[in-house]
């Protein structure tokens, strides 16, 4: 079943702040030091933000394939939502990284 271009904005937004949210509840587990907790924090994250870009991937290949988006404010906020999901993943890392080095 294929889903709508607003249907797959939602996922986006769902799975990208999910992700986003879990992010920042692992940066607090690491600031605790409590770093196990972090990374699994973490990698859930990751899972769900991986999920998001293969529902971005689908909507780029349907539209090289010819199958043009809706293009709305619904989809810019869900690429929005994605786009500082994967920033922070990146700053996460680094965050965690300089947690580590000053237990």
């Amino acid at each position: 079943m294929t889903m709508t271009t607003d249907e797959t904005s939602f996922a986006l937004i769902s799975k990208a702040g999910t992700a986003f949210s879990m992010m920042i509840d692992a940066l607090g587990d690491a600031r605790e030091h409590n770093f196990e907790k972090a990374e699994e924090k973490k990698q859930e994250a990751e899972a769900l933000m991986n999920e998001a870009h293969n529902l971005q991937t689908n909507l780029i290949v349907n539209e090289v394939n010819g199958e043009g988006n809706q293009v709305n404010v619904l989809l810019i906020h869900a690429q929005d939502t994605l786009m500082n999901t994967v920033l922070m993943s990146t700053i996460v890392d680094e965050f965690l990284s300089l947690y580590k080095a000053g237990k």
